[in-house]
């Protein structure tokens, strides 16, 4: 399939793409509307999961979970499991470039690990197939299979390395459905899905274009040719269907923002070790802040000349030494000496895909992380020259899972990879999933005790909080008091107990519990749900004169598709702006605003604005300025009132909506001085002075003895003048 999304069933369910990589993200498309495509969340609501296992106790944590585990259990998380597949050279530069801290074996086995009490190593595939099946869950929301799976993993991956993804796939079961791209080319597709009709428009047979892609763990140059694909006479086919043919592609482990973390770890490794005379070991977890600090520090010099890696208590100055606080002085010139290898071996790459591209190349589109580095972008502007446009019109964060799932929902612009078998053999892989199988039971049944657990004891907690409310009296806390303290020693020896109390005791306990509050406190709870009758019964009243209202103001009315005169329109028009001015006078903003925009649509109306004399056309404009004005001013009148309960934070919609107003205005009358004012205003609430400066100086053009406009003018220079001295101050103490 090369065109337009087909799929091959519409029953309910998901295309699913994965970004398989060492933070990976998922994106999906409901099988009734395949070209939707949305980024899926994680269960800590993150669009992007680290790639990571980790094993604790009865439990297997996975991505976020795991992740915050780096630190307190180093040897028990395995992270970058993308790049952890086979053992290799490259594996062992890996472990070194990411600071690997779990150990792995020479059979390509990782750990051992601790689990449940048995110590083991585990095959890669095997976290790999977990971290899969949590993965495709952000997109389907339950354990079932995709309609269609499609995963892109790393240009770089051997084809030992695709085998174990591969066997990850077999053992969470989802090999049937699942299909591999390589990163480049989920690049190209989510491109041709951005496009969609537009990629090959009438009359273009073809389009070639740039892609570089500088992520965390390695770095892609591609030149794609879209083209239309051919019939059998050699001729383009006609219908809006496309291909994409690679004429350059190159994929680097050294071309990855990695490499620049470690320039600048590197850097502070040295300066730190020669000032204070120490051994900074990378691979610890001290090793791992400073990289944290370096990646941290590598995004500040995206947007600012120079920046500062600096920890406190970074590490122990000798064996009983006090504890050293760094502070390491960075800038772009030594992040770019520190990297010159690395911006070396990249002018080269983009040098290639230049070349290849002849002179048909129409735009470069960068994504990813790296691409946000001064020194990059000025790489590639001097590889592709001024007259090439560099855009950046694909989500760096979540194109390449976009462009997976459409290839799964059918948007099949590239082929997927040649499928091939795994590494394991079939006792291996029957192994493997009787030990995932175990896992994934003993941690289902723990995270189910400690819910419980935390049930019991939020539920005390609870009882507790009623006891001291306001109908406390009536749980007979002379009875349930020592009740409560007889269950928290209860709760208590199960904490402590050496054998992990059992779920059917905490569930046990629990139920014994309500049972007991709800018998001895059952005249708190008749009239806990007396009061709530009651509250819904006031609830639906309010609801009713709501309605009622809204009826009576024409407000549920929004289409009016009743036929009437142009001379009716222009008549309802001037009268519903009135009652927006009475209801104005009246501080009900909302309706005011309900009555202008009905005022708007009057005489906005196509059989109204096509057949207007010129009188009636300066008629209709003065109605609408009046009523985008005045739409304006209730804005502001809604922000100010949201600000004193809410904050900044609360009024800044009511203040972008009056700035759209005050637009609208200026669009109809450009010398409107209230709309300048007013628009003014709205810029200089959202944070935006030098525009709120320009309005008044534009206001002024036209009006200077305006004394609203000087005032506004003068104060706006003094908060200029505050604010730019502030930037003195911050940057005298960055370069100070």
């Amino acid at each position: 399939m090369a065109g337009g999304a087909s799929p091959e069933s519409t029953e309910a369910g998901y295309f699913v793409g994965i970004d398989l990589g060492v933070n990976c993200v998922v994106a999906s498309s409901p099988t009734t509307e395949p070209n939707a495509v949305t980024v899926n969340t994680n269960d800590v609501s993150g669009r992007s999961t680290p790639a990571a296992v980790s094993y604790d106790d009865k439990l297997r944590h996975v991505g976020m979970g795991a992740e915050g585990r780096l630190m307190s259990a180093p040897k028990q998380t395995l992270s970058h499991l993308p790049l952890a597949l086979v053992q290799s050279d490259a594996f062992h530069q890996r472990c070194q470039r990411f600071q690997w801290l779990f150990p792995s074996q020479e059979d390509g086995k990782l750990g051992p690990v601790t689990f449940d009490g048995e110590e083991f190593t585990v095959s890669p595939s095997g976290p790999l197939s977990s971290l899969l099946t949590a993965l495709v869950t952000y997109a389907t929301g339950t354990a079932v299979q995709p309609q269609k799976l499609c995963i892109a993993v790393h240009d770089f991956l051997t084809d030992r390395e695709v085998a174990v993804v591969r066997d990850a796939l077999d053992l969470s079961g989802l090999k049937p459905v699942a299909n591999l791209l390589r990163h480049s080319d989920a690049l190209a597709a989510a491109f041709a899905h951005s496009q969609g009709s537009a990629l090959l428009p009438e009359g273009t047979d073809e389009r070639v274009v740039g892609f570089v892609d500088l992520g965390a763990s390695h770095g892609s140059v591609s030149v794609v040719r879209f083209h239309r694909p051919q019939v059998e006479d050699g001729s383009p086919k006609e219908e809006a269907s496309a291909a994409a043919e690679f004429l350059y592609r190159c994929s680097d482990e050294v071309l990855g923002v990695q490499s620049l973390v470690l320039a600048l770890l590197n850097e502070a490794k040295s300066r730190i070790e020669q000032k204070h005379k120490c051994t900074v070991k990378l691979q610890s977890k001290a090793g791992l802040r400073l990289a944290n600090e370096a990646v941290h520090c590598l995004k500040q010099l995206s947007m600012l000349p120079d920046a500062e890696m600096g920890l406190e208590a970074f590490m122990p100055e000798g064996p009983d030494g006090p504890e050293i606080d760094v502070s390491v002085q960075m800038s772009r010139s030594i992040l770019e000496t520190a990297a010159a290898d690395m911006l070396k071996r990249f002018k080269e790459v983009l040098a290639e895909a230049v070349a290849a591209s002849g002179s048909s190349l129409e735009g470069v589109e960068l994504v990813g992380g790296g691409g946000r580095v001064p020194a990059i972008q000025a790489i590639i502007r001097a590889a592709v020259g001024e007259d090439v446009p560099i855009r950046f019109g694909l989500d760096g964060a979540s194109c390449v899972a976009t462009g997976a799932a459409a290839w799964a929902a059918g948007r099949q612009v590239v082929p997927c990879m040649a499928a091939s078998e795994g590494l394991l053999t079939a006792e291996e892989l029957a192994s493997a999933r009787k030990r995932e199988s175990t896992i994934q039971a003993v941690n289902d049944e723990e995270v189910l005790r400690l819910e419980k657990r935390n049930s019991l004891e939020s539920y005390v907690y609870q009882v507790r909080e009623w006891l001291n409310g306001k109908d406390g009296a009536l749980l007979k806390p002379d009875i349930m008091g020592p009740f409560l303290d007889k269950v928290v020693l209860w709760f208590e020896d199960a904490d402590m107990s050496e054998e992990p109390t059992s779920l059917k005791a905490y569930n046990d306990k629990l139920q014994e519990i309500e049972d007991f509050v709800k018998k001895e406190g059952a005249a708190y709870f008749e009239k806990k749900a007396k009061a709530f009758e009651d509250q819904e019964k006031e609830i639906e009243k309010a609801a009713e004169e709501e309605r009622e209202r809204r009826k009576e103001l024409g407000m549920d009315f929004d289409k009016d598709e009743r036929v009437m005169k142009k001379d009716d329109r222009i008549r309802l028009a001037a009268k519903n702006k009135d009652e927006g001015n009475d209801m104005f006078k009246a501080q009900k903003f909302d309706d005011a605003i309900r009555r202008y925009k009905k005022a708007i649509e009057h005489v906005s109306r196509p059989e109204v604005v096509s057949n207007l004399t010129p009188d009636e056309v300066e008629e209709t404009k003065k109605i609408k300025v009046s009523c985008h004005l005045n739409s304006a001013q209730c804005y502001i009148k809604a922000a100010d009132t949201a600000a004193q309960s809410g904050g900044k934070n609360a009024a800044e919609p009511f203040f972008k909506k009056a700035k759209t107003s005050c637009d609208d205005v200026l669009e109809l009358d450009e010398k409107n001085i209230k709309a300048v004012f007013r628009r003014s205003l709205c810029w200089e609430k959202l944070g935006e002075l030098d525009n709120a400066l320009k309005d008044i100086k534009k206001g002024l053009a036209a009006s200077p003895d305006d004394a609203d406009l000087k005032k506004s003018h003068e104060r706006l220079d003094k908060l200029l003048k505050k604010q730019k001295d502030g930037q003195k101050k911050v940057f005298s103490k960055m370069f100070g």
